[in-house]
């Protein structure tokens, strides 16, 4: 099966809670509807196309860059925006707020997905695993796309923990995707090379350029690391402690249900533990929430056993999440819901895939729409459908 083959095929529209007013608020809020581009690259372009400052939008989640989405976005009254449509993206001005969104100023996502490549015999079973999606959910993992700053499974934050500041350093200014930039792939095999000597190192990208200038200045990885932009050094956080909480996760469906109805499915950074089968003895003895480990973390008896166990795993404690003080950056304590389930969940009749078909009659498409909860991953759905 493949997904996000053309932008259409995987559709997101947030619904808001914003409310909205005709003529008063301190902001004015758009509808921004795009595709083919992430929402922070394209704020940024909008910030400097307007020269408005990047942190006077505000906006509500950050959607993917391959599907076609609308969602929501404020900029305070002073400011004005000059272009409203461009390929790749539709702006509409919908009337004035009173405060600025934030991130998770939504009630939730809807969905419109359309998995190709489908073969015959992978359609057989697909309506009872809908069935059992509707009543029993799924684990509310978070999937790859929160991993994208990922890169071999080496998690900047983990280095920050572990005091590690040049290590840090060195994954941000080295290691690269196939999905980069040939002139940042240069740059950073470049920094590499000289690592050992990056005093007289001609550097062109000012990202990196402000970070080593920042080390030849000090001495210090610590302080060349908070020039990393601080959206990113977050991005970093978060997505260690995504990982970490889907580990607990893993461990805590191990426990607690029958290991004959669990099964394996592979994400970006490993793999993630799914059920077949959920008795209600099963369901009710799940907790319902569970909380992303930081220092300020006052676990369940259950929480505190298997934190314990995967962090021991990393070579880490709990006490070494204090980082605030040496870098500026902390992990946020927050419970997150054990299991997914969504709403208005539908599965259209399968058609045969125009795309991958080629006249053989053999190669399907699958229409699904659903909703799902805010910070809930849509990829999540589609894996527990197809097993992939």
């Amino acid at each position: 099966m493949k997904l996000r083959q053309i932008p259409e095929d995987f559709k997101v529209e947030e619904i808001s809670n914003v409310a909205i007013s005709e003529n008063n608020g301190n902001y004015k809020l758009y509808s921004l509807e795009k595709r083919n581009i992430e929402t922070f690259s394209l704020l940024n372009y909008l910030s400097e196309r307007n020269n408005i400052p990047l942190s006077e939008f505000g906006v509500a989640g950050m959607k993917d860059r391959h599907a076609s989405t609308k969602q929501y976005f404020t900029i305070p009254l002073k400011y004005k925006l000059k272009t409203l449509t461009e390929k790749n993206y539709n702006i509409n001005f919908l009337g004035y707020t009173s405060k600025k969104i934030k991130l998770g100023d939504l009630i939730g996502n809807k969905f419109e997905i359309v998995v190709r490549d489908i073969k015959k015999g992978e359609l057989e079973g697909i309506s009872q695993k809908a069935k059992d999606i509707e009543i029993l959910g799924v684990p509310n993992y978070f999937d790859s796309q929160r991993f994208g700053s990922v890169i071999n499974n080496r998690f900047i934050a983990k280095f920050l923990i572990k005091k590690d500041y040049e290590q840090a350093v060195k994954i941000y200014l080295t290691a690269f995707t196939k999905f980069e930039s040939h002139k940042i792939k240069e740059e950073k095999k470049c920094i590499l090379e000289n690592w050992s000597n990056l005093s007289n190192l001609y550097i062109k990208n000012n990202l990196f350029f402000s970070v080593i200038k920042e080390y030849n200045k000090t001495n210090r990885w610590l302080e060349a690391y908070k020039k990393i932009p601080r959206n990113l050094r977050e991005m970093y956080i978060s997505a260690y402690q995504s990982y970490l909480w889907n580990e607990c996760i893993k461990k805590l469906l191990r426990r607690k249900i029958n290991n004959k109805y669990l099964y394996t499915i592979k994400y970006n950074i490993g793999t993630l533990v799914f059920y077949k089968k959920l008795s209600e003895e099963e369901r009710n003895s799940l907790p319902n929430k569970f909380k992303t480990i930081s220092e300020d973390i006052k676990p369940t008896e259950i929480e505190k056993e298997i934190i314990n166990k995967v962090l021991a795993k990393e070579g880490i404690g709990l006490i070494d999440f204090d980082i605030k003080k040496q870098t500026g950056n902390f992990f946020k304590l927050h419970e997150r819901k054990v299991i997914s389930k969504p709403d208005n969940f539908k599965i259209f009749n399968p058609e045969l895939d125009e795309i991958n078909d080629k006249g053989k009659n053999n190669r399907f498409k699958l229409k699904v729409s659903f909703v799902l909860q805010k910070g809930s991953y849509a990829t999540v759905i589609t894996k527990r459908l197809f097993n992939n």
